[in-house]
């Protein structure tokens, strides 16, 4: 029996190479892959709850056993250190979060924690993450979970899994869940469900994330962005009626007052080589040197160049656009599935 998630994968599921392959198949087919570049965190303990309302953005006693949230933490400036799901299980919290940014999140949280009865402990390797989406998502998960909550944020649970429909650009027909297990159960659920739906590489998970509107932050733009920037307001990552945490006068001025200069769009970067996230962009008629936004998360499109969610100059998106300078590849910016006039 295999106690080592990475070795089970090594051995018995190699998904395809080809970007471009793993989310064409993510964009039509049922597919199921390792989110192993998410980490997670558990934060527990008799003050775990009121902690955590002091330092993230979102209001922490709206998430229990049935619903999770987006959230960050910030720091003094109102600058996102890492974004994240939070959610619930048998009295504990959890966090998802990129794996870049636990070391720099946990650091940081633990400043804050003084005398409170808080502890915050990485269980990646005993808290598997697995992703499965597509048309026969819900039916695929059926033999190992009942009454599955098809709710966006919802949480579903029994004891051996812990499932999160996460957003999706047609979640009704193409929903998204994030499942959360045991190694041990973790195999089980891998070893049936990759007999019915195709095996993908993380990547595509990113990819239908960029289709969702839904930015994580990894360590190039750690610190860059405050969460209206990433239109986390806009996908429920922040509350204006939670009261105080850390960055949240400089969060707060910036709603009320609408001087927001910055938004995350969609684009497409007309180009064969792969950008990075925290690669600029820049406008045609911008001042040398100097850029217009930079790039959250971007993967391959199956069709033509590659998707991103950037955080671009809003007076700047009906300008031309471009990756790195005035000389670099075309940037297009596309159409998200919300509105920023939605919240």
């Amino acid at each position: 029996m295999y106690n080592n998630w990475t070795q089970y994968l090594q051995d018995n599921a190699v998904p395809h190479s080809d970007d471009a392959v793993n989310n064409q198949n993510a964009d039509n087919a049922d597919i199921i892959c390792d989110l192993s570049p998410f980490s997670v965190l558990v934060i527990a303990g008799d003050d775990a709850a009121s902690f955590m309302q002091g330092q993230f953005t979102n209001d922490v006693t709206a998430v229990n056993e049935e619903n999770s949230q987006l959230s960050a933490i910030c720091n003094n400036k109102g600058r996102m250190i890492a974004n994240f799901r939070l959610f619930k299980h048998q009295q504990n919290y959890f966090l998802s979060l990129k794996s870049d940014l636990v070391e720099q999140s946990i650091k940081h949280l633990q400043n804050y924690i003084l005398r409170a009865h808080v502890a915050i402990q990485d269980v990646s390797e005993q808290l598997i993450h697995i992703g499965i989406s597509g048309e026969h998502a819900t039916n695929l998960l059926l033999p190992f979970i009942k009454n599955i909550n098809s709710e966006i944020d919802s949480i579903t649970h029994n004891d051996n899994y812990i499932v999160i429909c996460v957003a999706s650009l047609h979640s009704s027909e193409k929903p998204r869940y994030e499942i959360f297990c045991s190694v041990e159960h973790a195999i089980a659920l891998w070893e049936k469900v990759s007999e019915q739906a195709e095996v993908v590489n993380s990547a595509s998970w990113d990819y239908l994330n960029i289709q969702a509107g839904i930015p994580f932050i990894d360590a190039n733009t750690s610190e860059e962005f405050v969460p209206q920037m990433a239109n986390m307001e806009l996908i429920n990552g922040v509350s204006f009626t939670k009261g105080c945490f850390t960055g949240q006068e400089i969060v707060a001025r910036m709603h009320y007052l609408g001087k927001l200069k910055k938004r995350c769009y969609k684009i497409n970067i007309n180009t064969d080589n792969k950008p990075e996230t925290g690669d600029k962009l820049f406008a045609e008629n911008a001042r040398a040197g100097q850029n217009t936004g930079a790039i959250i998360s971007v993967e391959k499109n199956p069709e033509s160049g590659y998707d991103a969610l950037a955080v671009i100059q809003i007076a700047d998106t009906e300008s031309k656009l471009f990756l790195n300078d005035a000389n670099g590849p075309v940037v297009t910016v596309k159409e998200l599935p919300y509105s920023f006039d939605s919240k």
